[in-house]
């Protein structure tokens, strides 16, 4: 990618839902050329998709992650994965190098629904998993994608997104033409709205109104999904267990994740974790040198970690229902 490419995909990491005639008014230049750029990288695997980001905690749901070891048996291990992709209750599903082979997060009403859900699993696999660990979401810090590519020295309020998962102290109903429209926006978040109406059967005019009152709480973002590895990085997670940590000590973690150009996401957990940082790596020395600088900066309360590589997207689709 040269420096245009990137800055158009910045520009849709705000909102993949931008017409292409105001991206190209921003950065100056032909809405042609925006076209052309946007479709090559998508022909190159460097944007694989576009989502619709689901503040879930408002609809009730409370997110857990659970991380998987499993013994290696191909004909288990085909039918555990698409097990898992056809739960409505499972959210995102990351095939992992490193402590575990699989992350899965769930999106559930309940503890019950959680504790149904790990009941089948282990259950019908019981000679397949070895091994699982659990960790409540407590909140997300999502950094803006140009802090990576375009190394952008901006204030912290302009590189942070903020996005919550976790349940919420309120919870919002929403209209089945609500739901229709997450349910159609979810994996093809940048449709247009004629394209919404016709797939909908809604009118135009129902689904502007609706779209509306959806981007008001909760829909979070309309985001663009790239491949790392086609960029030229690695997608490492630093899992993290502290001990003595400080809210002052959160607080310097997250400022410095926000320093740091190849942080990409830092999330607070409750449970075996406490942290996951999630870093773009180029190589073994990128990784070495930046896990040198962690440990030394927080050596005072970091307990272990572990890392872990996502080496394949398997599913990601924030509407559980």
């Amino acid at each position: 990618m040269d420096t245009l490419d990137k800055k158009i995909l910045c520009e849709m990491d705000l909102n993949c839902r931008t017409p292409i005639s105001k991206i190209a008014k921003n950065l100056r230049i032909g809405r042609d050329v925006v076209a052309y750029r946007i479709k090559k990288l998508e022909n190159k695997d460097i944007i694989t998709k576009y989502i619709c980001s689901v503040n879930l905690g408002l609809l009730g749901y409370k997110t857990y992650k659970i991380y998987f070891k499993i013994s290696r048996n191909w004909d288990d291990e085909k039918k555990f994965v698409e097990r898992l992709i056809s739960s409505k209750s499972v959210i995102h599903m990351l095939k992992t190098e490193g402590s575990f082979d699989y992350t899965v997060s769930v999106a559930v009403k309940n503890i019950m629904d959680l504790d149904d859900f790990l009941m089948e699993i282990k259950s019908d696999f019981k000679y397949f998993v070895k091994e699982y660990v659990i960790s409540i979401l407590v909140y997300s810090k999502i950094f803006k994608l140009d802090k990576l590519l375009l190394d952008q020295k901006k204030c912290a309020l302009k590189l942070e997104k903020f996005e919550k998962y976790s349940g919420e102290d309120k919870t919002i109903a929403i209209s089945e033409k609500e739901r229709i429209l997450l349910k159609t926006l979810s994996q093809e978040a940048n449709q247009s709205i004629v394209d919404i109406s016709k797939r909908t059967r809604l009118s135009i005019d129902v689904v502007k109104y609706n779209l509306k009152k959806l981007g008001g709480n909760i829909v979070n973002s309309y985001r663009v999904m790239f491949n790392l590895n086609q960029m030229g990085y690695h997608h490492y997670v630093i899992m993290i267990r502290t001990w003595h940590a400080t809210k002052d000590d959160e607080k310097k973690l997250i400022a410095w994740c926000l320093k740091k150009k190849n942080v990409l996401f830092c999330t607070k957990r409750i449970g075996h974790f406490d942290f996951e940082i999630n870093v773009a790596i180029k190589d073994i020395d990128d990784l070495n040198s930046f896990l040198s600088e962690f440990k030394a900066d927080f050596d005072d309360i970091i307990d272990t970690y572990n890392t872990i590589i996502n080496s394949k997207l398997l599913k990601l689709n924030y509407v559980p229902f």
